[in-house]
């Protein structure tokens, strides 16, 4: 990976964190997986183990914040990434690994963990100890019908160079082993990968947990009613037609009640204008 690539991620990754942290979680959770989609064979486990917790943080809110509905499927991203993240560190937990592979690396997959320990093994066998063992194998091959001494001898040879190949990778691994600047980072750096995975195990088992939970929550489903007919409009469309007689009658009632109504008398100005005419022929006198 360039310098270019590998700082474009770095800033990605913060603009992840800060969206998690700020409280965008569906921001967070699409734009991690924008990210992840975007991956490729040079990007370090480190990053792609981040990105994908991440994501399933943004996932695991997400689905205690959801409701009954949307929560089994926000739990079930979220166990997702939580377990590509364990995947993606599992490279890097081998305790016998020298050192972390680089991104910088020309390969094209993440290296086997046991590479390094085979090679010290096998590269410092003698030549007598190969030809011996090479002898061994074809004897086993050629012999339809071996004998117990036979077999006896085979077993204390197969054991001999078993024990000789043991002692000389103790011999040659006693000088070159003690880098401790390395060795001493290298620990921590195990040390610290470990602690994580045991973090995301844990966040797993809680998913996990949250998900037999829904499971045995019944589900609620909100159903809209079909359109029915208001009541009142229904029952005076079906007693309609068959009370028109009665709706009659009730009418010629109301009309007769209206004109039986005895109204209060018209205000009558004939006894007060009588009275004023009095009064003023008393003052013109």
């Amino acid at each position: 990976m360039t310098e270019l690539l590998r700082s474009e991620l770095k800033e990605k990754m913060a603009a992840l964190k800060s969206l998690y942290a700020s409280r965008h979680y569906s921001q967070c959770a699409k734009f991690g997986e924008l990210l992840l989609s975007e991956k490729h064979d040079e990007t370090h486990p480190l990053h792609l183990a981040h990105l994908s917790f991440y994501t399933a943080l943004a996932h695991d809110t997400l689905a205690r914040e959801a409701t009954l509905k949307n929560r089994w499927e926000e739990l079930r991203l979220a166990e997702s990434h939580y377990n590509a993240a364990i995947l993606a560190l599992s490279p890097l937990q081998s305790p016998t690994q020298c050192d972390p592979w680089s991104p910088n690396s020309s390969t094209t997959s993440p290296p086997s963990p046991y590479p390094r320990r085979r090679g010290s093994i096998y590269s410092n066998r003698s030549a007598a100890s190969s030809v011996t063992s090479l002898g061994d194998e074809d004897a086993y091959q050629t012999s339809a019908t071996p004998s117990p001494k036979r077999e006896s001898r085979h077993e204390r040879n197969d054991s001999a160079v078993q024990e000789s190949t043991v002692s000389q990778t103790r011999a040659h691994a006693m000088p070159t082993s003690p880098s401790r600047p390395q060795s001493a980072q290298q620990f921590y750096v195990t040390a610290n990968i470990s602690s994580f995975v045991r973090l995301i195990e844990s966040h797993v088992s809680d998913v996990r947990e949250q998900r037999s939970r829904t499971a045995s929550v019944p589900a609620v489903h909100f159903m809209v009613p079909p359109s029915r007919r208001s009541p009142t409009k229904a029952t005076a469309r079906q007693s309609g037609p068959l009370s028109d007689d009665g709706e009659d009658s009730a009418m010629k009632a109301i009309r007769e009640s209206r004109r039986n109504v005895s109204f209060r008398p018209r205000f009558d100005p004939t006894r007060t204008q009588k009275l004023c005419n009095e009064a003023l022929a008393e003052l013109a006198e």
